[in-house]
């Protein structure tokens, strides 16, 4: 009997022991994502019509037209009413100081950039704005006074009604720069030196990143796009207000590289007199791969040139082209826009998976998204929406229409949109419980039933939103 009893006694340990091992590694999985790849072989994903669902008309969409000059008429009008978000200058601190920021004396707080934390965070957004310029009078170029242009990042909430609201004093952000003279062909603007239109998106390693426009650091060249790899390394407020181990979000462990700080320059250098604004960073595949920080670029939305990163310094990062093989799908988007205006950048490129938040994941049944621009010459701006291969070689899959946002002025005002952000239910009310997902997927990963958060810039000098639904603005596309 007493052997019987042993060997119960043995059984029973082992058990003990590997059900301890299943709690462990369910923990680990469900605290620290990046341990267990994001493709884990759970089931077949939903598949999808492409076509059908990106040409497929929405209601009262019918008959109207689709870009400049189209003999139909109207644009369509999209989303809720444009919100202004409230904010006072005055209170922005100086992070250099720790004091109210001093000298600002041109222009005010605008074109914000958000990105959605993950529920369950102390914030719901992560703002970065252009801040007020500030003269500096320490340095002339060409016989023109110093300026300096500051970016200023703060939390922000959202309300029932979609609106945000900042939560938070705004901060500066400080990027330790000097005039430079090289780009003459800014005249009066040739030593203004510091950061601009800010976009923000999480890398595929879980961190906040950012980018930002600049003065090149070569003297022979003129603009540059910097990259921050982790905000929390320049915002601590958001590393107490961010909550992470949840929806790919890793810990912020405050680690650099011997010689190697979180500020970087993009190495593809805009020449003298040229300034490109046509910057569209993404990371490939359908979900993150949990190591990717640098991401990959769309520098040309019009020829949908591709840039891929190969090698990482202290200081830049330096990419090579990609082939995007298809010459048709090359010009797909300049052929449907370009006729009369110039294409701009808008936003970061963003994952979309065409079906209902909680579906699975697959290559087959997710899309890049983006917002980009026409210019016309007078500075006006008009909306559409693009979709690109989430996979090599990355190339457009389609076009969408023009269209207005709801409330916006587009023949008299300036009115561009910056980023993006998917809205659930439960982002609206308290009494609904956000959706889980059977993967891995980034706060900013979008789903078809999700509603789609645009922030913009309004004349140069104020910080507004549209709150409007992914399937109002998919449909109409033109397939590459």
């Amino acid at each position: 009997m007493s052997l019987i009893r042993s060997i119960i006694s043995i059984r029973s340990l082992l058990t003990a022991f590997s059900l301890c091992l299943v709690t462990i590694s369910l923990w680990t999985y469900s605290t620290i994502p990046t341990l267990f790849t994001s493709y884990r072989s759970i089931g077949q994903g939903e598949l999808v019509d492409l076509k059908v669902i990106l040409t497929n008309i929405p209601i009262n969409q019918e008959g109207l037209a689709w870009t400049e000059g189209d003999e139909k008429g109207k644009f369509q009008i999209i989303g809720e009413s444009v919100s202004q978000i409230q904010f006072d200058d005055r209170n922005i601190i100086d992070i250099r100081t720790g004091k109210p920021l001093e000298n600002a004396n041109e222009g005010s707080t605008f074109n914000l950039a958000i990105l959605k934390l993950p529920n369950g965070s102390k914030w719901n957004f992560l703002g970065v704005a252009r801040g007020p310029t500030r003269m500096r009078e320490f340095m002339r170029v060409n016989g023109w006074p110093s300026r300096e242009q500051v970016l200023v990042a703060m939390g922000l909430n959202m309300t029932s009604k979609g609106n945000l609201v900042a939560v938070t004093q705004g901060q500066t952000l400080d990027f330790p720069m000097i005039p430079r003279k090289g780009c003459e062909a800014a005249g009066a603007w040739i030593a203004t030196y510091g950061a601009e239109d800010p976009r923000l998106f999480w890398t595929d390693a879980g961190t906040p990143g950012l980018t930002y426009g600049s003065a090149a650091l070569d003297n022979d060249r003129c603009r540059s796009v910097g990259f921050v790899h982790d905000m929390r390394s320049i915002f601590p407020e958001l590393n107490n207000a961010l909550r992470t181990g949840v929806e790919g979000v890793r810990p912020y462990n405050g680690h650099r590289d011997p010689g190697e700080g979180n500020d970087k320059e993009l190495i593809r250098l805009e020449k003298q007199g040229t300034v490109e604004k046509n910057w569209m960073p993404f990371y490939p595949g359908a979900l993150p791969d949990g190591e990717s920080l640098v991401p990959h670029i769309h520098y040309m939305v019009k020829s949908a040139l591709s840039l891929e990163p190969i090698k990482t310094t202290p200081s830049r990062v330096i990419y090579k082209d990609v082939d995007l093989s298809n010459s048709n799908s090359k010009s797909c988007i300049g052929n449907a826009h370009s006729k009369s205006f110039k294409i701009h950048q808008a936003t970061p490129l963003y994952r979309l998976t065409l079906c209902e938040r909680g579906c699975i994941v697959t290559k087959q049944n997710t899309i890049n998204i983006a917002l980009s621009h026409t210019q016309s010459p007078s500075r006006q701006y008009g909306r559409f929406l693009a979709t690109f291969n989430v996979s090599y070689p990355f190339n457009p899959i389609s076009v969408g229409p023009r269209f207005h946002l709801n409330g916006c002025d587009d023949e008299n005002d300036i009115n561009y949109a910056l980023t993006l952000a998917p809205i659930q239910q439960s982002d609206l009310g308290s009494t609904v419980k956000p959706t889980k997902t059977p993967q891995i997927v980034q706060p900013d990963h979008f789903f078809l039933d999700d509603h789609m958060l645009i922030t913009m810039g309004h004349n140069d000098n104020e910080m507004t939103t549209v709150l409007a639904t992914v399937e109002e603005i998919l449909g109409r596309q033109h397939m590459c």
